[in-house]
């Protein structure tokens, strides 16, 4: 396998993961903030329950982040750009498991492992849920633009 085949290889489910987290953050974020609190908590809670279930969200998630070590390691780092890419990328995910999932939690009560249980919100409490409802807004961007940043350095590896 060719170093430019093994880096399209990662590049693909990266810019997959990317255009499902920018569409997340603008067309599903745009959608929630049109709901009301309990209609939010509820639409949350269902989304999580199938997104932490969704064998396409798993895999474009980490078959990149699984297939830059062999990369390294095979290839090295003499591909500076695509290196930076990928690290990026990894940055990326553990920021965005930083900042959403306590939301989640608080939100709908679900535990996720290595991560405390946070009391969950009252459906009824308005003014809890829309503080919450912006930080997954501000969570949403910043996790879109890592991710588009790390697809653009791997892009420009690639060129």
């Amino acid at each position: 396998m060719t170093q430019k085949f093994a880096e399209v290889l990662l590049l693909c489910p990266a810019a997959l993961a990317a255009g499902f987290i920018l569409f997340v953050a603008d067309v599903v974020q745009n959608t929630i903030d049109d709901m009301e609190a309990a209609e939010f908590k509820r639409f949350l809670a269902s989304l999580t329950a199938h997104a932490i279930r969704s064998p396409v969200a798993i895999l474009a998630s980490t078959i990149t982040f699984v297939g830059m070590f062999p990369y390294w390691y095979f290839y090295g780092f003499n591909n500076w750009w695509f290196s930076v890419g990928l690290i990026l990328w990894a940055i990326t995910l553990s920021i965005s498991k930083q900042m959403t999932l306590p939301i989640y939690s608080r939100v709908t009560g679900r535990k996720f492992p290595a991560y405390k249980a946070r009391p969950e919100i009252d459906a009824t409490d308005a003014v809890a849920l829309e503080k919450e409802r912006r930080k997954l807004r501000r969570a949403n961007l910043i996790r879109a633009g890592l991710s588009l940043a790390s697809v653009a350095a791997m892009v420009i590896g690639l060129a």
